[in-house]
């Protein structure tokens, strides 16, 4: 049996080949061989390190390790290497330099990450599992310090995952337990008092290496652009590999996350922000909570295990399992539109808890076969979660306050619950997937079948209510991989979500379903460590939800939408050192279908028509200044409506970024700063009511030692 680890195979095939004669040589001739140089980047791991900003291959889109040449969608990934040169502390923006992702819609939360893919709300993802995504515990801001990468898979994707939108999905990938040693410290400095300490360390833990662990920890303190407000968070995460031999690998995942804020600002009338008011312009740090009152506490916790075990060449079996809870308090006093003076705020007071607890595994049987000239990557998977979900809120009024004169430690009555549902999700779901190769094309088959059982008990109502989804979702692809590295493609793909709102009535909404079609175009020109890569896409979404006009945080059932669009993404290691990276999107969206006469034909909320970014990053090498490098960066986001109606438009911007770092022996010193110009700009309006300023300036210093 060949024991030899499939991505060591090609480099070793390689070699032989180098030390190959074209022709007969007689035995006392000399032969001179080319020098044969073994990068990195050629024995990268589908969920492991990525030397510079392109990587090669990919989980996410077909679970299994395949390249992403040979991926029918668009998949973005984001390597640590970015995340590190561009001082990225959430992943919202980590993904602002993509094409098809809009990050921090809402503009700057501490709290979560707001983010659309192709338009829609993506399922967020850790390690190939979905996160606990209760009411309030559906927005979890992972921390990107513990992340080896970040990949966006856009589209339906639902035939590998279950319930999905169908704009895509984000999976964040852990650091695991590393092979070499890695010893790591960190420390930051930066705007609004923000003050952090990290640590990463790794490796064997006995001389043969058949354990490897990992730990990593970040502390942070500080405070936010808004008044009153504070970021605080701490994370841990160990990590433990036991390899017993080449063929077979457990790896136990834990981790813990705290944060802790205040009110997360935004919510600002329209007149004195977006609009004029004669009383003045808001202030972007203005506080319309109440500091005394206002609290947001997270908590995240999980704990599982990946276990993957290869027979031979043809069969590998995995098994992926975790257990995690997500609890959030959020108590605060809002902010509810400008009485007639234009100065006298509105407020009301909302008090959200939640706490989801959610158990996933996922089995799986991976094939290697050849049949003559064909060969077929077979994956056989079957998958089930359960989530229980227990949230609670209450609703009430809160005193007024006077935006350009505010004083705070107004008396703050608790409301009482005005709602207390406990929700139980099963799904259950079996999955087959061959990817088909036959000389350069590649086919990928895939279908699903899921089964989805919900219970609601409602504990104000006494009422409790049941829904039960079935659905099967498909997809196809072709893929034809030139020798040179450049790969066409066309897809189709499916998806469907169950929805666990409620209306205001409390009536249940239907799932909500996607069709995709894509076509594009992958270049990985061979020998390089570039990436290059354009798609047209359509997708159509049934069952859409939009906010509910009359009702405070509720949303109706729309009817029908649809996005087109074309994405541009390029990548770029030109020598080391030297990273650019570039992308552009156009999008062309609409609803067209619902009860709603004022919404037909408009565009969906907060996506731009247009959007474009360019980053690069220079470290000089050999000179007398060798480690001294240079990073710029310019965003441009198109003009976009808040609202279904299209009444409320924030206007387009441009954004600039830059920093420097130093490396010299063990110690990289790194300076950046985010929005230099401090340009003020509005994300997104909702309506007269609520408005948001975007990203403020901010710089971070930070110093690394490794060793």
């Amino acid at each position: 049996m060949n024991t030899t680890p499939h991505r060591l195979r090609p480099i070793i095939a390689s070699l032989a080949l180098a030390c190959a004669a074209p022709h007969a040589l007689a035995e006392d001739a000399t032969v001179t061989l080319d020098t044969v140089t073994v990068s990195a980047s050629a024995l990268e791991d589908a969920q492991g390190p990525v030397y510079g900003y392109v990587a090669k291959r990919s989980r996410t889109g077909s679970k299994t390790d395949s390249s992403l040449l040979e991926i029918p969608q668009s998949v973005t990934v984001i390597t640590k290497e970015q995340l590190q040169d561009q001082a990225i502390h959430g992943v919202d923006q980590a993904l602002r330099y993509s094409s098809g992702v809009v990050g921090g819609a809402y503009g700057s939360d501490a709290r979560s990450d707001w983010l659309l893919v192709r338009g829609f709300t993506p399922a967020i993802f850790l390690d190939g599992m979905t996160l606990p995504n209760g009411g309030w515990t559906t927005q979890s801001r992972v921390e990107p310090y513990g992340l080896e990468r970040i990949e966006v898979l856009k589209g339906p994707s639902s035939v590998l995952y279950g319930q999905l939108p169908p704009g895509g999905m984000v999976n964040l990938v852990s650091k695991r337990p590393t092979e070499d040693a890695l010893r790591e410290v960190g420390v930051e400095i930066g705007s609004y008092n923000h003050k952090q300490a990290t640590v990463d360390l790794g490796g064997p833990l006995n001389t043969d290496g058949t354990w490897l662990y990992r730990l990593t920890a970040l502390a942070s303190d500080g405070d936010t652009h808004i008044d009153h407000n504070e970021d605080k968070r701490l994370f841990v995460a160990p990590a433990l590999t036991w390899k017993p031999d080449a063929n077979t690998s457990l790896t136990l995942l834990a981790r813990y996350q705290k944060a802790e804020t205040g009110n997360p600002g935004g919510f600002l009338p329209a007149q004195g922000t977006l609009l004029p008011n004669p009383n003045g312009k808001i202030s972007p740090s203005f506080d319309a909570g109440e500091p005394d009152f206002d609290t947001y506490e997270k908590e995240m916790s999980s704990i599982g295990y990946e276990f993957a075990h290869e027979f031979n060449d043809t069969w590998t079996v995995r098994q992926n399992l975790r257990y995690a809870r997500t609890k959030v308090v959020h108590d605060v006093v809002g902010p509810l539109g400008l009485q007639s003076d234009l100065r006298t705020l509105n407020r009301y007071t909302y008090t959200p808890h939640d706490d989801t607890k959610m158990f996933s595994v996922d089995n799986q049987v991976e094939a290697r076969l050849i049949t003559g000239q064909i060969a077929h990557t077979v994956l056989a998977g079957l998958d089930y979660r359960e989530a229980n979900d227990e949230a609670t809120s209450g609703f009430g009024s809160a005193p007024p306050i006077d935006v350009f004169d505010p004083v705070y430690g107004a008396p703050i009555v608790r409301p009482a619950d005005g709602t207390h549902v406990v929700q139980k999700q099963q799904q259950l779901g079996i999955y087959l997937q061959d990817q088909i190769k036959y000389d350069r094309w590649v086919l990928t088959l895939s279908g699903r079948q899921d089964w989805v059982d919900t219970d609601a008990d409602n504990k104000i109502s006494g009422t409790t209510t049941t829904q039960d989804d079935r659905a099967f979702s498909s997809r196809v692809g072709l893929n034809y991989v030139f020798d040179s590295g450049l790969a066409p493609y066309v897809a189709y793909s499916k998806s469907f979500q169950p929805t666990l709102e409620r209306s205001f009535s409390g009536d249940a909404f239907s799932p909500t379903r996607g069709v995709q079609y894509e076509g594009g175009v992958k270049y990985q020109p061979t020998g390089t460590n570039h990436l290059l890569s354009m798609a047209l896409f359509q997708t159509t979404q049934e069952n859409a939800l939009t906010v509910d006009p009359d009702h405070m945080f509720f949303s109706v059932q729309q009817g029908e939408v649809e996005v087109k669009g074309l994405e541009f993404e390029s990548k770029f290691n030109f020598q080391p050192g030297f990273n650019v990276m570039a992308s552009y999107t156009y999008s062309d969206s609409e609803i067209t279908k619902g009860n709603d006469a004022t919404t037909l034909g408009k565009q969906i909320p907060l996506l731009p028509k247009h959007q474009a970014a360019l980053w690069a990053d220079y470290t000089l090498q050999g000179t007398a200044l060798k480690g001294l490098g240079f990073g710029a960066g310019v965003r441009y986001t198109g003009s976009s409506y808040g609202d279904a109606a299209n009444l409320w438009k924030a206007d387009s911007y441009t954004l600039l970024d830059l920093s420097v770092h130093y490396e010299i022996q063990d110690w990289r010193l790194q300076l950046n700063i985010n929005n230099v110009t401090d340009k003020e700009y509005f994300s997104a309006c909702n309506s007269i009511n609520w408005c948001y300023y975007g990203y403020p300036r901010v710089t971070t210093l930070s110093a690394r030692y490794r060793w």
